[in-house]
């Protein structure tokens, strides 16, 4: 099977549009011909991708696999456009990369150093996400890649990962919290505390949800849920909340004595943090450049440890 990537931008602009007419005008083209087309796409594909009715036009299960294709073939062009406009302009790029917290408190900053520090001019965009929507923009190809947890969210079968460290998180409270002075604690001890807990859907609130049942202890009641970083460490720092955060996130507040972070005994919230590739998208040099530095800083603190 071939596709007209002509029409399949044109099909994407009535699957935007939901209808013919917006579409043919967004397009340029005359209406006739739009239908004509898309007419033809459908023989290619050998299936029928749109429901047409008096109020327009609506993808059908295979008009919804085959737009993912279509953003992915726009997005593709468009970056394409911008490298070579970079490129008349002694730019290189651009990278496109996104993270989640973890990541973007450790690894990739340390990269971004080294990589800036060899090649001064270029353009890198660092996108701060949670993991199923980065996912979705790699898919898409707004990303190069993805740095952060691994093998938590959906399974794609186009994306690969690839382990770099691992992380864990601790329990972190005000130095001057009632449980403060313990060594470690123990998740069945902690019933009756106030929590500050990621909110439902999230990898991290999956994570969580996965170590409370290992450790034979059920889900706080009540408390507070959110999604932003920032957020719950100032919760912590001004009530009697404790969350669960990794140390790396908290290293600048522990050192100025405004959080306190203290191991689980009978929980290992440990997980794997690394690369998340789309296997079937073209890698730019850039971006092959970029990974073999994170690889490269992994490895040194491997053999410094």
């Amino acid at each position: 099977m071939k596709i007209d990537p002509r029409r399949l931008m044109e099909f994407l602009a009535v699957a935007r549009h939901g209808s013919f007419n917006s579409a043919a005008a967004a397009s340029r083209v005359s209406q006739p011909a739009l239908s004509k087309n898309i007419a033809l796409l459908e023989r290619e594909t050998g299936v029928r991708l749109l429901e047409r009715d008096r109020t327009g036009a609506r993808l059908n299960s295979f008009g919804e696999s085959l737009v993912h294709y279509a953003q992915a073939l726009e997005t593709l062009l468009e970056r394409a456009a911008e490298e070579l406009s970079l490129k008349r302009q002694g730019i290189e790029g651009p990278l496109a990369i996104g993270v989640t917290p973890v990541a973007a408190a450790a690894l990739v900053p340390r990269a971004l150093e080294v990589m800036t520090r060899q090649t001064p001019r270029v353009m890198v965009s660092v996108v701060e996400g949670l993991d199923d929507e980065l996912s979705l923009h790699l898919r898409q190809g707004q990303l190069d890649l993805i740095v952060g947890p691994l093998g938590v969210g959906p399974h794609y079968e186009d994306l690969i990962e690839e382990p770099l460290f691992m992380d864990r998180a601790e329990l972190i409270m005000r130095p001057d919290h009632p449980l403060a002075p313990a060594a470690t604690l123990n998740l069945r001890d902690l019933q009756s505390t106030s929590w500050v807990l990621p909110s439902a859907g999230s990898v991290f609130r999956r994570q969580l949800e996965t170590l409370f049942v290992t450790a034979g202890t059920r889900w706080p009641t009540g408390g507070i849920t959110t999604n932003s970083i920032l957020a719950i460490k100032s919760i912590v720092m001004t009530t009697d909340s404790v969350a669960l955060m990794s140390p790396q996130l908290t290293a600048v507040e522990r050192a100025a004595g405004r959080l306190r972070s203290i191991p689980l005994a009978d929980a290992q919230a440990v997980r794997p943090v690394g690369l998340v590739l789309n296997a079937k998208a073209p890698r730019s040099p850039l971006a092959a450049r970029f990974i073999a530095i994170m690889r490269d800083l992994v490895l040194k603190d491997l053999n410094s440890a």
